[in-house]
């Protein structure tokens, strides 16, 4: 039965120590019949937290 994997390299330098590990790793996982996805951080402008509370009000409590 068929895997779902997703990978996120979160490495900021390109072909890291760590790319070519989850690359070798998808590889593997693949080879093996799963389904792989690699996602990396390199370019993404992610922040921290400011607090505004925004995530919150999709939030349903019954």
């Amino acid at each position: 039965m068929a895997k779902k994997i997703l990978i996120i390299e979160t490495s900021l330098r390109a072909k890291s120590n760590s790319d070519r590990l989850a690359e070798s790793f998808a590889e593997g996982a693949k080879a093996a019949g799963n389904d792989v996805e690699i996602i990396s951080m390199k370019g993404k402008n992610i922040g921290f937290c400011t607090g505004c509370f925004g995530c919150q009000k999709y939030i349903c409590f019954l």
